[in-house]
């Protein structure tokens, strides 16, 4: 094609002409499309240039050299018939991405399932290699959102779309087959007529080229053979069967994900993989852009980062949000065995949880032919909706309908609902904290879960009645607060409501109160050693700031009685100016005293076991109860009170103290602060990450993996103590605990060491139950 050429694509919005209009505008042409109803998509078209028309008119051909159209545009489509009658030539998809791979070396993905997702990572990948690549993605890229763009260098990877032949332009010298089960009855008659078709795409292949197959899959297995036989180079990959690239031990992260390790065909082991990606269908897509960037020239070990950092791409398991407990994801998933895999992923990673699906038949041909398939695919499912079929580029054929698969249906828990308000309405009255709802769709049945999350969210649904309940306590409330502002690391979503009590009695009454009331609640002290999720908490956040300290003096002893929400270092410092001894190792200790007795707090060889007496604890359905030092069970960041199973406050603690010189207190005070400035970090961090295990330390540990520095996003393993994790300006909460998983999992690799959290996980982990 000739630079400046003024292209105009009809159905520009579409996931496919979408992504070749932002391909063309990068290179330098002139585009203009039509679509039938505005869209992101749209938007970002027109802020990159094009001249984007809504709605199909003759006149929006004008000046046009170049007609492509989507294949959801009929024939007699207006600005069609006009390019026909002003001799405007009309190219074909396959054909304008063949011209533009021609310089190039492409890489074509393709596969009845999978194409997008490993398309997506293979370009991450390249790109964050520093190779520059070009891509045409049939979906979004989470980590940049792109779809597409024109690079200066040599790969160019495309996902090659097998619906009516499209790859057979394409001229790659790479080609993936991932999979060939039998997809588009409305351009295909049969599996065999299919199978022909891929081995003309491998025939596209160069002879230095090279053919990349699932072992695992008996028809891509079958055709890699037969490549073989052409004198084609052929790498294969594979979790169950021999393979170049296989996959071992593969394990379900605590977040989103799953890690596993990866050997190749000597079944030597190569490298431990992480990723953002969820089940066993991608973890194949993984094996297969591994092999893909391995054509490319790149070293394993470039690409493990890249790979830990994918995080997928949207409307493939994506978690779109999480309300009052509730994960709502959505998937493209609308093929049968691409929602058996799906929903296999969401139990591994769901295992305990209540899966609720919608899923939206796709036109009305795939129905026809897979109304049996699609009828046994649910079995993982606790509840099933069966929304009306998305005709796409199909008519309403009167003759099938999604009641046929409802009615093939063997699942104990089906409904058939045509109003997505009808299904909104019902999940609201049904859902519960903890249950997961996956939208599958390649069509508008991603609506059910944006709409369900916005009802969720409303405060007239849920949180009204807390607040209502709340305003009775008679304290100041505030909705909607950013935990960041009351957080050590800067770092936390928003708590629906929050209190500030400034006396050990409102305290009471306010918790009091919520436990009466069954409204969650959760006492904040200073913020430090706990992580809030980016998602906030669901209930009231009481901020502690009951800050009592009466002194007990007599000739034999010094007992102190101190408010859970004082500062530790502000009552070690407020003892050591009268001359009282035992705490002055606290005086550069963040934390309160509640804080502080939970995990049992030290420094310098000493902790609070060494001075505490008794501590008064607020007991859900029991009342104020004393424990003493020996029910506190006191040991390294332990107490008893972390393995209690009901609900309770700490409320105060007394200490006894010793009579030491105010100068040998200030000076040992003076030397455990230097000693914190000139090893411990500046700025917003949570405190220490991880316990020390026995005999070691977790700063040394990580410090010696090679970890000191390293970044997830804005957060970063301090450089100063390793066992600090720094927020450098805009770190989320997923960022932490993304370089948690890291530092933990890199140091059980290299040392065999496993590392416990001494910080404190708050709020919703992906609706993972990550409360500890």
């Amino acid at each position: 094609m000739i630079l400046d050429q003024h292209i105009h694509l009809v159905g520009i919005g579409g996931a496919g002409l979408s992504a070749i209009a932002t391909l063309l505008l990068e290179k330098g042409h002139i585009v203009s499309g039509s679509d039938i109803c505005e869209s992101e998509s749209l938007a970002n078209l027109r802020d990159m240039g094009a001249v984007v028309y809504i709605g199909h008119e003759a006149s929006n051909v004008r000046d046009a050299d170049l007609v492509l159209a989507s294949s959801a545009i009929d024939t007699d489509n207006p600005e069609l018939l006009e390019a026909r009658e002003k001799n405007i030539q009309m190219i074909k998809r396959q054909d304008l991405i063949g011209d533009l791979m021609a310089d190039k070396i492409g890489c074509a993905v393709a596969g009845s399932h999978g194409k997008t997702t490993t398309t997506a990572l293979i370009s991450f990948c390249l790109l964050e290699c520093g190779l520059d690549p070009t891509f045409i993605v049939g979906g979004t890229l989470k980590n940049n959102r792109m779809n597409a763009r024109y690079g200066r260098g040599e790969p160019f990877v495309v996902e090659a779309d097998e619906y009516a032949k499209m790859f057979l332009g394409l001229r790659p010298q790479v080609s993936i087959i991932n999979s060939m089960d039998f997809d588009h009855p409305d351009c295909y008659d049969d599996q065999l007529e299919l199978e022909n078709t891929y081995w003309e795409f491998v025939k596209l292949i160069p002879f230095d080229g090279q053919l990349i197959v699932n072992q695992d899959d008996e028809r891509a297995k079958r055709i890699g053979d037969k490549a073989r036989e052409l004198g084609i180079s052929v790498v294969t990959y594979a979790i169950h069967n021999d393979a170049d690239w296989r996959a071992k031990n593969i394990q379900i992260k605590n977040g989103i994900g799953c890690r596993f390790l990866l050997v190749n065909n000597d079944d030597q082991i190569c490298q431990n993989i992480d990723t953002q990606l969820v089940g066993d269908h991608n973890v194949m897509n993984i094996l297969a852009s591994i092999a893909a960037i391995d054509f490319y020239g790149i070293d394993l070990q470039q690409v493990i980062d890249p790979l830990r950092r994918f995080a997928g791409v949207k409307r493939r398991f994506e978690i779109k949000g999480v309300e009052e407990g509730v994960v709502v994801v959505d998937d493209y998933a609308h093929h049968p065995t691409a929602i058996r895999s799906t929903l296999k992923a969401a139990r591994m990673q769901f295992p305990d949880r209540k899966l609720w699906v919608v899923f939206q038949p796709h036109t009305y041909s795939r129905v026809n032919e897979f109304k049996l398939e699609i009828a046994d695919s649910f079995e993982e499912a606790d509840q099933v909706i069966i929304t009306d079929i998305y005709g796409s580029r199909e008519t309403n054929d009167s003759l099938t309908s999604s009641l046929q698969i409802v009615e093939l249906m063997h699942h104990p828990n089906v409904t058939h609902m045509s109003s997505y308000d009808e299904i909104v309405k019902y999940l609201l009255s049904e859902l519960v904290s903890g249950d997961i709802v996956i939208t599958l769709n390649a069509g508008d049945g991603y609506m059910v879960g944006d709409q369900l999350l916005s009802m969720l969210s409303d405060k007239s649904n849920f949180s009204d009645r807390h607040f209502g309940l709340l305003s009775n306590i008679g304290k100041t409330l505030k909705s909607n607060e950013i935990m960041g502002k009351y957080t050590s690391s800067r770092i936390g979503g928003v708590a629906d409501f929050f209190v500030q009590v400034n006396t050990i009695d409102d305290l009471v009454e306010v918790v009091s109160y919520c436990w009466q009331s069954d409204i969650p609640v959760l006492v904040l002290g200073s913020g430090s050693n706990v992580l809030f999720s980016d998602s906030g908490f669901r209930g009231l956040v009481v901020h502690n700031m009951a800050k009592q300290i009466v002194f007990d003096e007599s000739d034999s002893s010094i007992v102190v009685r101190v408010s859970s929400g004082t500062m530790l270092a502000a009552l070690a410092r407020t003892c050591i100016n009268r001359g009282y001894g035992g705490l002055e190792w606290a005086v550069s200790v963040p934390g309160t005293v509640g804080g502080a007795l939970f995990g049992n707090a030290g420094a310098h060889g000493a902790d609070m076991s060494d001075n505490i007496v008794l501590a008064d604890i607020l007991q859900r359905g029991k009342g104020i109860k004393t424990w003493t030092i020996d029910d506190l069970g006191l040991d390294y960041r332990f107490s008893k009170l972390q393995e209690i199973d009901e609900d309770f406050v700490i409320l105060e603690a007394q200490f006894e103290l010793e009579r030491v010189a105010v100068d040998i207190l200030r000076l040992r005070a003076n030397e455990f602060v230097a000693h914190r400035k000139n090893t411990q970090p500046p700025g917003a961090t949570i405190g220490s990450m991880f316990k020390n295990p026995p005999g070691n330390h977790a700063g040394r540990l990580i410090e010696d993996a090679g970890l000191k520095g390293f970044r997830i996003g804005q957060a970063e393993i301090s450089k100063v103590h390793a066992n600090f994790f720094v927020n450098l300006g805009e770190a989320t909460a997923m960022d932490v605990f993304g370089l948690i998983e890291h530092a933990d999992n890199v140091v059980e690799e290299k040392f065999g060491v496993k590392l416990d959290l001494e910080i404190k996980l708050i709020g919703e982990w992906f609706g993972l139950g990550i409360n500890k």
